[in-house]
């Protein structure tokens, strides 16, 4: 287990988790001792927010997942991406120490309510439709009714979403179309912003949910406070190549930045693949590019707190790790999962979170 604690002098302490599951006598041992695990290990003063889980076989594991995390104070997010260290499950965590209420509903929406600030960390349940172009819409639906209600708006206060597409080679291109008009519709074009995102391989439960989604909105905060982070010396911005997100998102509040990094692989300027079938070229250019984008925003990559590597074959973990090791601090909640990325040519994408003390005084504190 990796925890990554981030704190600042009089302001409010973060945790960042990751830990794998050990095997035992049976996935439902695995899954109570895995969560026994995280709650010992987050101090009794700590709220947990959130809890992802990347399972081997989510078919066949969801139920048991499902049934032990009913009670759990927290957003339960559960992805059919395997980890690539063999184990059942590996786990991404959150969880914060603040002057904070926090009031969760059904394991799907988790919101916080500080001083200054409210953020919302939700997904969607059910859907109903059956492709991904109708699933994406309804995902979206469901994050413009919430968040209207209080009295927000998409555009301005969804800042990042996590979306995981089963078989991306055949249904990536229905949610990019349904994400692209609804981003359309609402003024969300290349010459305003659009939100920070993953869009990875990923199964979910049950088999015909071809598109899930993990989002988190913000409220409370100004307009000057949300930066869009481009690093166009290495990236070429994504409507290049007719997809909609952006690279990264700094968060800046008056105690710390917090940096949400799409998901990210080894491309260039112009939008082209660069370092075909080399994965450890591969590897390096996504850490050059997530490394530019955090320095447009001030941060570098000892600003890490969460990373989830996905790879396309298992079978390059080794090469990917050495790389990663490298260059990626020791401390930082890293998973490494396959999931095969929206074009075949990529290898391995990574997408992370960092927090720094670059804040900016005339903003209030997170916490």
């Amino acid at each position: 287990m990796i925890i990554n604690k981030f704190y600042t002098d009089g302001g409010c302490a973060e945790l960042f988790i990751s830990s794998e599951s050990e095997r035992r006598e049976s996935f439902r041992d695995e899954v109570v001792t895995t969560l026994c695990e995280l709650q010992t290990a987050i101090p009794s003063n700590f709220k947990l927010v959130w809890v992802r889980f990347h399972v081997s076989d989510i078919a066949n594991q969801y139920a048991e997942i499902e049934s032990a995390t009913r009670e759990l104070p927290a957003m339960i997010s559960v992805v059919g991406q395997a980890p690539l260290s063999g184990a059942h499950i590996a786990v991404e965590a959150y969880a914060i120490d603040a002057d904070c209420t926090i009031e969760c509903n059904d394991n799907s929406v988790c919101k916080i309510d500080f001083e200054n600030y409210s953020q919302l960390f939700f997904n969607l349940k059910e859907v109903k439709s059956g492709d991904s172009f109708g699933q994406m819409n309804e995902e979206f639906e469901l994050a413009e009714k919430l968040i209207s209600s209080f009295s927000g708006t998409i555009e301005n206060n969804l800042q990042r979403t996590w979306i995981y597409c089963r078989d991306i080679d055949n249904n990536y291109a229905g949610l990019v179309k349904a994400r692209r008009e609804l981003f359309e519709k609402l003024g969300m074009v290349a010459d305003t912003h659009y939100i920070s995102s993953t869009g990875i391989e990923g199964q979910s439960h049950p088999h015909n949910r071809l598109v899930r989604m993990d989002s988190f909105a913000l409220f409370g905060h100004e307009r000057e406070q949300i930066a869009y982070l481009h690093a166009l010396e290495n990236l070429s911005p994504t409507h290049v190549y007719g997809v909609t997100f952006e690279r990264g998102t700094r968060i800046i509040y008056g105690d710390r930045s917090h940096y949400y990094i799409s998901g990210t692989a080894s491309i260039d300027k112009d939008g082209n693949v660069m370092h075909l079938c080399n994965v450890e070229k591969q590897t390096e250019r996504l850490l050059d590019n997530v490394e530019a984008l955090l320095a447009e925003g001030g941060g570098t990559l000892a600003d890490l707190r969460q990373a989830v590597v996905y790879l396309r074959d298992p079978a390059d973990r080794a090469l990917v790790e050495k790389v990663m090791s490298k260059r990626v601090p020791a401390d930082t909640a890293r998973v490494m999962v396959r999931g095969s990325i929206c074009r075949p040519t990529w290898l391995v994408e990574m997408d992370a979170i960092a927090v720094n003390n670059k804040g900016n005084s005339k903003f209030k504190p997170l916490c």
